[in-house]
């Protein structure tokens, strides 16, 4: 299952992304697979339970774009909707001591929900003209609380 697509605010190396998945989602570090592209991995035995993370380098304010697929059912009953997705946000923020753009939830193209390493939850404004060179710069803020009560419990 494709989960999400988090932009971070820094460059982070393999060993990390996988210790944090792993702690975040109780899973063996052996069974997150981290790659530059998915398809160098075809052919391979992949464990199940298992997280897939593809990065991606972006230039500006949020360099690495990562690709996160799940594989099993254990690991999809973890997020099956948004405030389940930003306690997994917030702790992968926190483990890995960045900020982090997630697109989920009941918000427009140009918005985002930031997680801070704190724990803190806001919507991000990002500028249009950034966005189509795939860079991603904010240019406002807005508290989560803004969102509709039924986006709570909308599946991510």
């Amino acid at each position: 299952m494709y989960w999400q697509a988090p932009m971070i605010d820094r460059w982070i190396d393999d060993g990390n992304l996988r210790a944090a998945f792993a702690a975040t989602f109780s899973l063996d570090p052996s069974s997150i697979y981290v790659t530059e592209d998915t398809q160098t991995l075809i052919g391979q035995r992949l464990v199940m339970p298992r997280i897939l993370l593809e990065h991606v380098r972006r230039e500006g304010p949020f360099p690495l774009q990562l690709d996160i697929f799940l594989g099993g059912d254990e690991l999809e009953r973890q997020v099956p909707d948004l405030i389940s997705t930003l306690e997994r946000a917030r702790d992968l923020a926190r483990r890995l001591d960045a900020v982090m753009l997630f697109g989920t939830g009941p918000i427009g193209y140009e918005e985002q929900i930031r997680v801070a390493p704190d724990g803190t939850v806001d919507i991000v404004q990002l500028d249009g003209d950034e966005l189509d060179e795939d860079r991603f710069v904010i240019i406002g803020a807005r508290p989560i609380s803004e969102l509709p009560t039924e986006a709570a419990h909308a599946p991510a």
